[in-house]
């Protein structure tokens, strides 16, 4: 539709609507930096997302959703942000690679230790060591079904520990501008408590100490792998 046509067809659309054509039409005609947020549960998924806010030109999904959220969001800002749900694990081999890709993660001990509010009148700790297994084999799936594909890895102690710097490695590797500095936000979640609690705890230590031995074996190999330390004095670690 052109010229005088199209101008006689606009009178008869309501204003609200126009304004959503407008904002549609500007939405496909920006390339959107599409962002996924990964990771197993008490990781720092959350701790990212709030990070992400502190981009400038950036729009980051509310509620927990599948990386499909990303394709059906319509939005003038360049940046798309989107953080998995509980099922994300299931369908992160699958994810486009035109989609980016930050997993969070943090020492396994920490959050097979870590409580939730949704969760702390069911189970003492809301990730059970079958939720931990599950997210690591999701993680090496995807590894091994997309072996070329980029993943910008956060460790949760890094957030903690050095906020802004881990700022600037997301914006290095996405092309963004921080808007404000995540250490200075009044919304972050940087509690310095939070870490290494199990080293505190005697519950804690006498729980992790009871898992099984096949299950450390995994565990032992996910902090090789990512520069964690395990504590090889922990009797079912020797054991194995």
């Amino acid at each position: 539709m052109k010229g005088a046509h199209r101008l006689e067809f606009l009178r008869f659309v309501p204003l609200s609507l126009r304004q959503r054509m407008q904002r549609r039409r500007y939405a496909r005609a920006t390339p959107a930096n599409r962002i996924f947020i990964s990771g197993c549960a008490r990781s720092g998924t959350t701790l990212t997302q709030r990070l992400m806010r502190c981009f400038e030109d950036i729009f980051v999904h509310p509620p927990e959703a599948r990386y499909a959220m990303l394709d059906m969001l319509d939005r003038p800002e360049s940046n798309l942000v989107v953080k998995r749900d509980a099922r994300g694990f299931a369908h992160l081999a699958k994810l486009p690679t035109s989609i980016g890709l930050i997993y969070c993660m943090r020492h396994p001990f920490d959050t097979l230790t870590s409580s939730h509010p949704q969760t702390r009148n069911q189970r003492r700790f809301h990730v059970t060591p079958q939720r931990w297994l599950t997210e690591y084999d999701a993680l090496i799936r995807l590894k091994k079904a997309q072996p070329h594909r980029q993943i910008l890895f956060v460790r949760y102690e890094d957030m903690i520990g050095a906020p802004d710097a881990q700022q600037d490695r997301i914006a290095q590797s996405f092309g963004l501008t921080p808007r404000i500095r995540f250490s200075e936000d009044p919304d972050n979640l940087i509690r310095v408590a939070s870490l290494r609690k199990w080293e505190r705890n005697e519950e804690f230590r006498t729980y992790l100490g009871g898992l099984p031995p096949a299950f450390l074996a995994r565990v032992q190999r996910f902090c090789a792998e990512f520069g964690y330390d395990m504590p090889i004095s922990t009797p079912t670690v020797d054991a194995r």
